[in-house]
């Protein structure tokens, strides 16, 4: 196995059985734009699950362009598995990571190298113009607004799987769930060089139309997630507290009320439910308060082992610089 350091690694993932003409398509294409820009390279296509057609696309593929290795699951693991297990065997300083179709214009992996090459850690695609339907862009307009909104990060297409990286970027990044989508926003958290480019809008071959309610429900979910690891990872106590606080109080002025009722209006508390709901939401503040409590407590004693930064350069010190 040939071990030695290329320039660019491209990673491509597909989870299902797809239209395997589309993706010779893809991979005719890109390999037009490396071979042009003169640059080593390798390509890793993920088989998540996919299914044995695909793979045999990818083995025709390989036949004709050796550079192209296969990377197969048993079952479906998920694209952040997929991307992970991909880069540990990537051997490039950049990982460009593309779905199994042209989503966008593959001239734009020239434009990405470039702006690799000036600095940038990564590169983010926005889809523009839009070739999707209303609806899918209406969809995604308020997804990546509301994630905006509640990260204070300006990525405007957080689900362009077209996308650009130095490799220390996934290597200092832990992924899991479905939060290789926000990447970028990860990336930035952790004092990353982030550019978004736009790039023509050639397809859309994934969902179309009205989503299934669970599918919201997680892109809901993980978007609160992210909020949380963005905000809080290393200072719970402030969600938790506040938390903990909102309710401790909404509980504490339910219970002064019913004393008032009892003190000083004579009215009985056995039949007033809404005492035992100020007591509960007063418990209910303490424990979500020492939850955050014990979590500054974890992140005081382990604080030394925690790396939540990245170092640009170290200069002056010894004879590395």
């Amino acid at each position: 196995m040939n071990s030695a350091p290329v320039d660019i690694s491209i990673i491509i993932i597909s989870a299902e059985p797809r239209k395997t003409a589309l993706f010779k398509e893809l991979m005719a294409s890109f390999r037009k734009v490396l071979e042009r820009i003169g640059r080593t390279h390798e390509v890793i296509v993920v088989d998540d699950g996919a299914g044995s057609t695909f793979a045999q696309a990818v083995l025709e593929v390989r036949a004709e362009w050796p550079v192209v290795s296969l990377l197969r699951f048993r079952r479906t693991f998920g694209t952040s598995v997929a991307l992970d297990a991909a880069v540990e065997r990537t051997r490039g300083r950049y990982v460009i990571v593309s779905t199994w179709y042209l989503q966008v214009d593959p001239e734009g992996i020239a434009e990405m190298v470039r702006r690799l090459d000036e600095g940038v850690d990564y590169v983010a695609v926005r889809r523009e113009p839009r070739c999707d339907g209303t609806l899918g862009r209406i969809q995604s307009w308020l997804f990546n607004a509301y994630t905006r909104r509640l990260t204070g990060m300006d990525v405007r297409d957080l689900n362009c799987s077209f996308r650009a990286f130095r490799r220390e970027v996934l290597e200092e990044i832990a992924l899991h769930g479905d939060l290789f989508r926000f990447l970028s926003i990860l990336a930035m958290r952790r004092g990353f060089r982030v550019v978004e480019i736009p790039l023509q809008h050639l397809r859309e071959e994934g969902s179309r139309g009205v989503l299934h309610p669970g599918l919201y429900v997680r892109r809901f979910l993980d978007i609160l997630s992210l909020f949380f690891l963005v905000k809080f990872t290393n200072k719970p106590l402030r969600f938790f507290g506040l938390a903990g606080l909102g309710f401790a109080g909404i509980g504490s002025a339910i219970c002064i009320w019913m004393a008032w009722l009892r003190i000083f209006d004579d009215k009985g508390l056995t039949e007033k439910p809404l005492l035992i709901l100020g007591l509960f939401l007063v418990i209910l503040g303490f424990i979500i308060g020492s939850i955050g409590l014990i979590g500054e407590i974890i992140i005081f004693t382990q604080g030394r082992s925690l790396r939540d930064y990245h170092i640009d350069e170290v200069i002056g010190r010894g004879e590395d610089t």
